[in-house]
């Protein structure tokens, strides 16, 4: 993994994190998603994954995975969306590039 991640950042290609399963890294989150981004725990889990894989924390998204519900939680879409929103802005960010 850490070949491809370097040959595509030798590349320029952005790369990102999905951090899943948060809420059972964290009680706190697993109790309110609100907290996602105030957990220490969560916190400390990014900083692990960004100096073991080299990715920058900004580029590092925790989410909660559907995996045990049965009904559309909008708090869940807000998370997962919002690392969309970004992979999809980094995506364009280098397509951009690679135009000019």
């Amino acid at each position: 993994m850490n070949e491809v991640r370097e040959v595509a950042k030798n590349l320029g290609i952005p790369h990102v994190v999905l951090m899943t399963h948060v809420d059972s890294c964290c009680p706190l989150v697993k109790e309110d998603l609100d907290k996602i981004y105030f957990s220490k725990k969560i916190k400390i889990a990014m900083e692990n994954c960004s100096v073991k894989l080299g990715v920058p924390m900004n580029q590092i998204f925790p989410v909660k995975n559907y995996h045990e519900e049965n009904r559309v939680d909008e708090k869940v879409d807000c998370v997962i969306l919002d690392a969309l929103d970004n992979i999809v802005n980094f995506a364009n960010d280098y397509v951009i590039r690679q135009i000019e």
